[in-house]
């Protein structure tokens, strides 16, 4: 049999190639730009963060990541609130990295993680943006009906003849917040003031600090729901109008964040916790 050349093998060989590839290519399936459902964008949390990150929690509102490298005498915690989220990009890099970043209104400045590859950010920051849509929309709902069962408990007690006395459960997270609040432990002040409201909700000097409090931590959801359940118990309050300008004040501070460019915003590392392995 007579045997081909070398020029002639690689003319076959590039021939059989250029047949080759199109009908692989024609198989493969382009990853879309947006997750189809939630399940997709959970699949693709899952997935990109493998294997620098494990999901310690994922649910509507929060993404809680530890770090999962090998060999590290720290691991590192990671907690996003997705309806806060202001921007997301996937196309930075730090380190050597890849990185996906992200602004929490509550913070000064961008939040980042450290990804392998571009695919991997892509793939996160596409997810993410589907939860934090998700988030907001839920959020949003929730809220207004929170509100709307909130207006009849406060009309209630307000036309009640005689106040209910705050249940001893209740007054013992009165105890703690002031005392928090005095010696400038804000985030126990606020945790003691939300379980306090939680078992008593028609106490409006709690509503009142609460929401005060949030609004200087800049946690301007919560601060303008608990503000607005103490305009519903004490409409009439001296401070009323006060109260309703700070409601306009932190509504417009999350427009001004979701607003803001993205350029603007310096990142810095994620991480607000670390604990020793």
């Amino acid at each position: 049999m007579r045997r081909l050349n070398a020029s002639v093998r690689g003319a076959a060989t590039l021939l059989v190639l250029s047949l080759l590839v199109p009908l692989s290519f024609a198989g493969r399936k382009e990853t879309p730009e947006t997750p189809a459902d939630r399940a997709e964008a959970e699949k693709w949390i899952t997935s990109s963060i493998r294997p620098m990150y494990t999901i310690d929690q994922l649910n509507s509102q929060y993404l809680l990541l530890s770090s999962s490298r090998r060999g590290e005498p720290q691991q590192y915690h990671f907690g996003i609130a997705l309806a806060r989220i202001a921007f997301i990009e996937g196309s930075g890099s730090r380190d050597g990295y890849d990185i996906v970043t992200w602004r929490d209104y509550t913070h000064d400045n961008a939040d980042y993680l450290k990804f392998f590859s571009r695919a991997r950010t892509e793939e996160f920051a596409a997810a993410l943006r589907y939860l934090v849509v998700a988030a907001r929309e839920e959020a949003r709902v929730q809220q207004e009906a929170t509100a709307r069962q909130f207006e009849a408990q406060a009309k209630a007690w307000r036309e009640a003849a005689s106040k209910p006395v705050m249940p001893e459960a209740a007054r013992e997270h009165q105890v703690l917040a002031e005392y928090a609040f005095k010696q400038r432990e804000t985030e126990k002040a606020l945790r003691e003031y939300k379980a306090a409201v939680e078992i008593f909700p028609t106490w409006p000097e709690g509503q009142f600090n609460l929401a005060t409090l949030a609004g200087e931590q800049k946690d301007y959801d919560t601060a303008i729901l608990h503000m607005k359940e103490y305009l519903e118990l004490v409409p009439d309050s001296p401070d009323a109008q006060a109260a309703k300008d700070s409601v306009i004040i932190w509504r417009d501070r999350i427009s001004s964040f979701l607003a803001e460019d993205k350029a603007a915003v310096q990142p810095r590392n994620a991480s607000f916790r670390k604990t020793r392995k």
